[in-house]
């Protein structure tokens, strides 16, 4: 399993952050998903051999929003 934290942006409220953690935790090989509406964030933990980092992405950005993986100081 690998874990993950994304920026997400074009959040505005809670229904956003729902929004995108349902079309999420629906992917093959996800095991977690969780939005912080406050933060633009997202943490996702998932099977890293059925999933990968840009099909993540690219789902963030088929429900209108945009991610882009977290980058540590």
């Amino acid at each position: 399993m690998k874990k993950e934290t994304y920026d997400i942006t074009g959040m505005s409220c809670a229904a956003c952050s729902a929004r995108i953690e349902k079309g999420i935790s629906g992917m093959e090989g996800m095991q977690q998903c969780s939005v912080n509406l406050l933060k633009n964030s997202m943490v996702v933990e998932y099977d890293e051999s059925a999933l990968s980092s840009a099909q993540i992405v690219a789902a963030v950005e088929q429900a209108g929003y945009g991610a882009s993986p977290h980058e540590k100081p």
